[in-house]
């Protein structure tokens, strides 16, 4: 049985005019070591960092996929220095069942100091029951995008900070409106759109856009922000996927959905032999993703 945690995906649809407000950027400053930390989950293999939160120290999972960083409901008791924001009057989009909460506090995260963050309150439950390490709340890319970073997958390496020169080869993508990255991948004379999704651990496609190996269904936990369930799906056929110039992610064997059932996710395990790079940009709310070159990646 292969399990995996799919994205949160929450968005804000519109927010009343007191919330609209433009948040401040982060200031960058000297942190403790444990909050420059990003180190693996053993179970779900997905990242998590450590982060403080008012006062609070908090476990977060690292999700490109979330366009908004959430925090658990019961992770809020006894968090000071923090109000909550009257949600009556606001409207929410996403593929949560549950109304969120919305709170402000202050957030270091990594080398950033953010003086004043919005974040969305929801029951992580369902997600806390498929990490080996209990989470206090998922981190979105309202604050990964601006941030900088460095996931080296091949070499097991987690860093808040990229290589100023290294030989790096833009991801084939964009930012969509919600507040997310999609890659437009190649596979086999196919082009897929899959949603960048460090927050998964499996990759998933349509059916109609992969080959399907040569098993039949299988068994496959699906979780999200409500529940978790277990369908059966089709394992793809391995096969290369390209996804920057000169970046093949090699023998990427996905889960495959029935057509429309699902958005296609590029996963952790599609990553395992490259290294992700994000670079913040004033041009763009979501920064812009790099692969390290292939010939770079070798040498490592």
């Amino acid at each position: 049985m292969r399990t995996f945690i799919t994205s949160i995906l929450m968005g804000i649809l519109c927010m009343v005019p007191a919330l609209t407000a433009q948040q401040a950027g982060p200031e960058t400053q000297q942190v403790p070591a444990e909050l420059m930390k990003i180190e693996r989950d053993k179970q779900s293999g997905l990242l998590l960092v450590t982060a403080i939160v008012a006062d609070k120290p908090m476990r977060f999972l690292l999700d490109t996929g979330a366009t908004h960083t959430i925090i658990h409901k019961a992770s809020t008791v006894g968090i000071r220095n923090a109000f909550w924001l009257d949600t009556s009057r606001v409207q929410f989009t996403g593929n949560s069942a549950q109304r969120p909460q919305m709170m402000s506090a202050p957030f270091q995260i990594g080398p950033a100091l953010v003086p004043r963050h919005v974040f969305m309150v929801i029951d992580l439950s369902s997600v806390r029951r498929m990490m080996g390490e209990p989470i206090d709340g998922i981190l979105g890319m309202d604050i990964l995008g601006l941030m900088p970073f460095t996931f080296d997958f091949k070499n097991e390496k987690f860093m808040w900070a990229y290589a100023q020169h290294a030989p790096v080869t833009p991801v084939y993508g964009q930012p969509t409106a919600e507040g997310r990255f999609m890659v437009h991948a190649q596979c086999e004379g196919k082009v897929l759109e899959l949603l960048l999704d460090t927050g998964c651990a499996v990759t998933r496609v349509n059916l109609d856009k992969w080959p399907a190996g040569s098993a039949g269904q299988i068994a496959a936990t699906l979780g999200d922000i409500n529940s978790t369930t277990c369908n059966m799906m089709h394992e793809g056929k391995p096969a290369d996927l390209t996804v920057a110039e000169g970046v093949t992610l090699p023998n990427i064997q996905p889960m495959l959905d029935d057509p429309g059932q699902h958005s296609a996710l590029l996963g952790v395990d599609a990553l395992k032999e490259s290294v992700l790079i994000h670079k913040p940009t004033r041009t763009s709310p979501l920064g812009q993703f790099f692969f390290l070159k292939q010939e770079a990646v070798e040498q490592n």
